[in-house]
């Protein structure tokens, strides 16, 4: 495990401030870190302290997530928008090139990033991406169900989705929360909750997180299109896959089968599976880390499978 210095700031971007935390030594390689739906940067606490010093870990919150400012009221904030962010990001970080490693949600942004940005990223490590790939399902193949779990819903509880009130907790009903909707343990939750707590009135606390960003909408695109968008411009990736999937029925094999299709055709894409959830980065460190520094130190992929053979 490696001590690393931690560094935070804020980006002024149009709508509001960003907030940011590095871990290590900026004049190493940059490594751009994208947490998932309704995270913070905070899910990489743990991962960053077993990964080596070789790399400049850089991460934020998304807009309406822990200490960043929210998105301006309005209409449905699309995962398309977070590709801007991550956009003005590497620009004010000044990166020519980058390695991208995200959980979740993250994942998907950072493959629509790479598509519309080319060239940008060096490698890309995908945390459990099956969960957030299989949301795509809907958008075409159950269109109505998907249309209305986003845009009917949201725009007919507006005033519910964009209100300035929100639930109160102590911190120990907010920690039981985390602990009980992530299957984590209470020291797993503190570090989850370390950038997504709002103190107010007595020993009462506020979830940081924007109502509206629970509704954030996929990219309204057809299968081949984003099959397009995952797969252009592919470079060396590693994708962590949980053993314990919260993917069902289709939408599934959806997912499942994009993955596969990914492994067959593309060059320098490696799939691993780790025993855990969909928090297994969180859970499960070490192991993750493990594959991880592996991954960046390949030259080759004769070399990758003898890294693979001797995990």
């Amino acid at each position: 495990m490696s001590n690393k210095t931690t560094k935070e700031w804020t980006v002024d971007l149009p709508w509001g401030k960003v907030a940011v935390i590095a871990w290590g030594d900026s004049t190493k390689p940059p490594m751009l870190l994208v947490h998932g739906y309704m995270d913070t940067a905070a899910t990489f606490i743990p991962l960053v302290n077993e990964l080596t010093d070789s790399h400049y870990y850089v991460a934020f919150d998304m807009p309406g997530h822990g200490k960043s400012e929210n998105f301006p009221t309005g209409q449905v904030i699309s995962q398309i928008h977070i590709i801007e962010v991550i956009h003005r990001i590497v620009k004010f970080m000044k990166w020519d090139r980058f390695v991208y490693m995200a959980h979740s949600m993250g994942v998907v942004i950072g493959l629509f990033y790479n598509y519309v940005y080319p060239n940008k990223v060096s490698r890309m490590i995908h945390l459990d991406p099956g969960p957030p790939i299989s949301m795509y399902y809907y958008v075409h193949h159950k269109l109505p169900f998907w249309f209305n779990y986003i845009y009917t819903e949201y725009y007919d509880s507006f005033k519910r989705w964009n209100s300035s009130e929100k639930r109160r907790y102590t911190y120990d009903d907010a920690l039981s929360l985390v602990v009980r909707n992530r299957n984590l343990s209470e020291e797993q939750a503190e570090v989850i909750l370390a950038r997504s707590l709002d103190p107010v009135a007595g020993d009462k606390f506020e979830l940081s997180w924007q109502p509206s960003m629970k509704k954030i909408s996929n990219v309204s695109v057809s299968d081949e299109t984003l099959y397009t968008s995952l797969t252009a411009n592919s470079p060396p990736t590693l994708v962590i896959a949980a053993s314990e999937s919260s993917m069902v029925g289709p939408a599934k094999s959806f997912a499942l089968n994009i993955l596969e299709k990914c492994q067959n055709i593309l060059p320098n894409f490696y799939v691993v599976t780790i025993s855990g959830g969909h928090d297994v980065h969180i859970t499960m460190p070490e192991v993750v880390a493990e594959y991880i520094v592996k991954f960046l130190n390949y030259k080759r992929n004769k070399l990758w499978s003898m890294i693979k053979s001797k995990i």
